[in-house]
């Protein structure tokens, strides 16, 4: 987006096929310190507009080759040319002429002859506008940027906290589970010490309870020393901390 812009810096340019006409209205603005370029038809304006987006036209009613209302219709409706203002300068001053303008899309519309004063006001009156409109959307896009910042910081805050509750309960659940773990592990492995006195399908069970209880060992584990907040979708819409993923860069668990 263009900054706001100092109005005597402007970039004006006038469209006005009768060279006196040109000569007055460029004098006026650029005793002002308006920065002004000319044109003497509706392709020259096109060009122009191309080359360098003016801060303001002054476009002439009539040119050699087409009304200038139609271009400014143009230009308000074309979505590749960015929007800027646009004064139409004529000496039609029917009051069906002023509201043809206006329709078209002209933010102004002096009729002539017109008073330097008067004139030089409403241009003045144009570019403060634009100058408040561009100044409202910086703002607007810094309060966007703002906004973006406060909810990643939000985000950041809540997976904090999550880690946080996740540890202080991972290290509550190793105490109150590795106890009895520990008693059930001691135990299997009391009676897999004495497989021969035991039928086989008893050992083989035996195995399955020592299997599970090394696993639900390690998830504990896990669950302590979580570092990242690994989720996963355990079904659509609801995500689950990942306690079997390993951090990056982490070692697989030794094998018991």
């Amino acid at each position: 987006m263009i900054a706001p812009f100092p109005l005597a810096a402007a970039r004006i340019l006038v469209a006005e096929d009768d060279p006196v006409q040109a000569a007055v209205i460029g004098d006026l603005l650029r005793a002002q310190g308006y920065l002004v370029r000319c044109a003497t038809s509706l392709r020259e304006v096109r060009e122009a507009v191309a080359a360098e987006l003016p801060d303001l036209l002054l476009l002439d009613r009539m040119l050699p080759d087409g009304d200038g209302s139609l271009l400014c219709q143009e230009f308000k409706t074309t979505a590749t040319t960015p929007p800027f203002p646009i004064i139409i300068l004529t000496a039609l001053d029917r009051v069906e002429d002023r509201v043809e303008g206006i329709l078209r899309g002209a933010d102004d519309y002096i009729p002539k002859p017109f008073h330097p004063r008067e004139f030089l006001a409403r241009v003045h009156g144009c570019l403060r506008t634009l100058a408040l409109t561009r100044e409202l959307e910086q703002k607007a896009e810094e309060l966007e940027r703002k906004q973006t910042v406060l909810l990643e910081t939000q985000a950041r805050l809540v997976r904090s906290e999550r880690m946080a509750a996740i540890g202080e309960i991972g290290l509550a659940i190793r105490h109150e589970i590795n106890n009895p773990l520990g008693t059930i592990l001691g135990f299997t492995d009391l009676l897999l010490g004495q497989a021969e006195a035991l039928p086989e399908e008893a050992q083989r069970k035996l195995e399955i309870i020592r299997r599970s209880t090394l696993r639900i060992r390690d998830v504990v584990k896990r669950l302590e020393e979580i570092r990242n907040d690994r989720t996963v979708e355990y079904v659509k819409g609801l995500q689950m901390t990942d306690l079997l993923a390993e951090p990056p860069g982490a070692a697989p668990p030794p094998s018991e």
